[in-house]
């Protein structure tokens, strides 16, 4: 082979290296669209294009007592209950959240509706007043017991539309939290910035 001949080989093995390292760092499928994370731990302030706040503990509770909010709804559950407790504003419009997420694994749970009114993501949070509330998710035992508990994440976003839009999202061990008897919940309050 001329040194011609092996210098057009090796700019072809390049040239397929580079595709097949461009290909695999490039979404595919339904990655294309998905929202882009900001993400955080429990009190860590996080931003993101609509949204800013932060997930300020979270508790577990075999029921929730709503009695605070003007309500005499008491949530049993089958599993237990997730309590987060958040303070969210957006950032220059009013918005509201839509449908935050508890991912444990590869099993995603909705914000419950059971408790409407009372809980954060059911209203409307305005730039430079923060919505301080809970967040509820009614979640297996088994998940709750399942090593995956450990690195459970919470996603917080502003739209129905996700799509290549910023989500908070905060890590948090749910294995390391004892389940409470009755937590009493309250309707969301707002606090200035």
């Amino acid at each position: 082979m001329t040194r011609r001949g092996a210098l057009s080989a090796l700019t072809v093995v390049v040239a397929l290296a580079a595709t097949v390292v461009v290909y695999g760092v490039t979404p595919h499928g339904d990655d294309i669209n998905v929202p882009f994370n900001v993400r955080g731990g429990i009190g860590d302030v996080l931003t993101g294009r609509t949204l800013t706040g932060a997930v300020t503990s979270v508790r577990l509770a075999s029921s929730i007592d709503a009695t605070a909010a003007d309500s005499d709804w008491s949530g049993e559950t089958t599993g237990t209950w997730v309590v987060v407790d958040a303070e969210i504003a957006a950032r220059f419009e009013p918005s509201s959240l839509y449908r935050p997420t508890l991912t444990i694994g590869d099993t995603t749970y909705y914000a419950s509706e059971r408790l409407s009114l009372v809980t954060l993501d059911d209203g409307t949070v305005r730039p430079g007043i923060a919505s301080v509330g809970v967040i509820l998710f009614e979640v297996s035992d088994d998940k709750l017991r399942s090593a995956e508990a450990a690195k459970a994440e919470i996603g917080i976003n502003a739209s129905f539309e996700s799509i290549l839009d910023s989500r908070l999202v905060t890590q948090v061990d749910l294995t390391s939290l004892p389940v409470e008897s009755d937590v009493a919940v309250s309707r969301p309050e707002e606090k200035v910035l």
